[in-house]
């Protein structure tokens, strides 16, 4: 039967072969693609490259600019503080600015503490004797 001739019946199909190919490797399915939108078990690494460069000119304007009044261990702890607020977040671009905004505020918050001697007296003008 030529299945280009008019009123033949058309090619069977083939048969799918019942012995599968011992040889032959499962399909799998395609791993999804790192921090997949569509996944909702897939968060974002926390710590990417670009993330760790953005949160590391944030320390260092952080530390210009607030060393000499709050010491640079308080910057740090601000700073730490701050970005592990957003731990678990899956959306990370505006973490570094954002946190720099939080440890900004902690740091001007800390600094406008008046200071207090031993025996709760604070200075008439709020600034520590020799400051």
């Amino acid at each position: 039967m030529d299945p280009h001739i008019p009123g033949d019946p058309p090619a069977a199909a083939a048969a799918p072969d019942p012995q599968p190919d011992p040889d032959r490797k499962p399909e799998a399915e395609p791993e999804p693609a790192p921090n997949d939108p569509n996944d909702p078990n897939d968060l974002p690494a926390p710590n990417d490259d670009k993330e760790r460069a953005n949160l590391a000119a944030v320390g260092r304007r952080l530390h210009q600019r607030f060393d000499a009044t709050a010491g640079t261990a308080a910057v740090d702890r601000a700073l730490d503080e701050a970005f592990h607020r957003f731990d678990g977040s899956r959306i990370r671009a505006f973490v570094p600015i954002l946190a720099e905004r939080i440890a900004i505020d902690s740091l001007r918050a800390a600094s406008a503490v008046p200071s207090v001697d031993p025996h709760g007296h604070v200075p008439p003008d709020g600034l520590p004797d020799g400051a």
